[in-house]
């Protein structure tokens, strides 16, 4: 494969994406498809050898993180432009609900919530992350017009838009000017950050212009482990098709099917110990030390599922606990040079399933932008910057708001009343009244204009429930009236 080095300038055509996880796959193969040569690097070895993760990289490598992903509808129309959606389904798990288990006596989910209740064919798929990235990673490399390079980390971009990278591989490259062996310089048309929220890409911006960015940590963090296939082989949870959740008020535990009739199990809740009501506390994850201290935190708060989880225990020690972190960023770009998408333009936390999603819709998006300008980057490329980042902002927003929903509403009876007069409404109306999550998950409305929507229909509903108890009161006090002069 023809290498773009630099020596003479910049080279035409060429597209630099840093980051191979998903994001970066994603929009390596939809620019390669365009006729782009793309090269694409990525900081850690290929993990497709064994490596082993430490220390920071356990919760910074875009394609170590476990836990599982749920695809959608945004999610597929970017595997659609690809080719690839009827290959990943394959290998995928329908899940077309929520099954909630309140109950800490009872396995089994005593209720479930459908994610469409008048449409069924709208449902969620769970996928592995590393099968997922290895399929895209396997069609890149398949690509005549692609280069993948591992153990290449970004260390800077100048001036001049010269990415400058280590070479962690040992291999002695040549390099122009007085350079140190062992780096590797190319000057491309356009550089793209998908290397997620700890991004390289968006630290180098930083220094070459005045740019906005938040990195936050919520209180909250996550630890998975497995409920493995039962005994004949089978799934141990009833209604595999659906995610299944433990709502437990200030933190949850939820479970998503694989294929091979397991589930990734994930425990989201305070990193560390905080006061809970009835002068109780809620022990954080990073204060849990011992095999004692593991059984008594899963006796007490999802006791149900112990029976289902035989080595809790040793994973609940062995894996790591993981941060839940926000990343904001204005601008996504510098001119028509460089460009951020996914998580390092917008990391959010994972309550609504739409990480991976909202990622490859960047990349879809940016490719459409491509096509609305008939292919001239230098006014694609900032126009998808500042009509997407209202979208990055709402989904993580949107997100964060949902945990509240899955760890204490999904339990409630009220919370079902008002989601089956929502089912209801879109069921009567369907152009007209879409619910939320219906508009985040089985559409691709831009997610600032969700929130917008979202809040319209919001007010229309609380101005009705008001105008029918009025009407509903005006009934009984006329009611009551002639009760009375009918007994006079």
């Amino acid at each position: 494969k023809m290498s773009a080095q630099i020596g003479m300038g910049e080279v035409k055509g060429v597209v630099v994406v840093v980051g191979c996880g998903l994001a970066g796959c994603m929009t390596a193969m939809l620019l390669a498809r365009r006729g782009y040569t793309v090269e694409i690097f990525e900081r850690n070895p290929d993990w497709r050898t064994k490596f082993k993760l430490e220390g920071d990289d356990l919760h910074r490598s875009n394609i170590k993180r476990s836990i599982n992903l749920a695809l959608s509808h945004r999610g597929r129309c970017a595997l659609g432009r690809i080719g690839l959606e009827a290959e990943v389904l394959k290998f995928a798990v329908p899940m077309r609900g929520r099954a909630i288990h309140t109950s800490k006596n009872v396995l089994d989910p005593l209720g479930f919530q459908p994610y469409d209740a008048y449409d069924r064919k709208n449902c969620i798929y769970s996928v592995g992350r590393e099968r997922l990235n290895n399929l895209l990673l396997e069609k890149l490399e398949e690509m005549p017009n692609v280069t993948v390079r591992f153990s290449h980390g970004l260390m800077h971009v100048d001036g001049e838009g010269v990415a400058h990278f280590c070479n962690g591989t040992g291999e002695s490259l040549n390099t122009y000017n007085d350079y140190a062996k062992g780096t590797y310089q190319i000057k491309p048309r356009l550089i793209i950050g998908a290397d997620g929220a700890y991004s390289t890409v968006r630290e180098a911006m930083l220094r070459l212009q005045s740019t906005n960015f938040s990195r936050r940590y919520i209180s909250h963090g996550y630890k998975e482990l497995t409920i493995p296939a039962d005994s004949s082989g089978g799934y141990a949870l009833k209604n595999h098709e659906a995610l299944h959740i433990w709502p437990r008020g200030s933190f949850m535990m939820i479970a998503l099917p694989n294929p091979d009739k397991s589930f990734t199990a994930t425990i989201f809740a305070p990193l560390h110990t905080e006061p809970a009501e009835n002068n109780t506390s809620n022990i954080g994850l990073m204060d849990i030390k011992t095999r004692d201290d593991v059984k008594e935190y899963m006796s007490t708060h999802f006791p149900d599922a112990l029976g289902a989880m035989p080595n809790y225990q040793e994973e609940f020690l062995e894996n790591p606990t993981s941060p839940l972190v926000m990343v904001e960023v204005t601008p996504w770009n510098i001119k028509d040079k460089m460009v951020l998408l996914g998580d390092a333009a917008h990391a959010m936390v994972p309550f609504y399933g739409q990480g991976m999603n909202s990622a490859f819709e960047d990349c879809l998006y940016l490719d459409e932008c491509i096509d609305k300008f008939k292919g001239d980057l230098s006014l694609a490329v900032p126009h998808f910057a500042e009509s997407r980042a209202p979208a990055g902002r709402a989904i993580a927003q949107l997100s964060l708001g949902n945990y509240l929903e899955m760890r204490h509403h999904t339990g409630s009876s009220l919370f079902l009343l008002q989601k089956k007069l929502e089912g209801a409404l879109n069921w009567a109306f369907p152009d007209y009244w879409i619910p939320l999550y219906k508009m985040v998950t089985f559409t691709r409305i831009p997610f600032d204009k969700v929130i917008k929507r979202e809040d319209t229909q919001a007010n229309i509903l609380r101005r009705s429930f008001w105008l029918g108890a009025g009407a509903s009161a005006g009934i009984v006090v006329w009611a009551l009236n002639k009760l009375i002069r009918s007994s006079l």
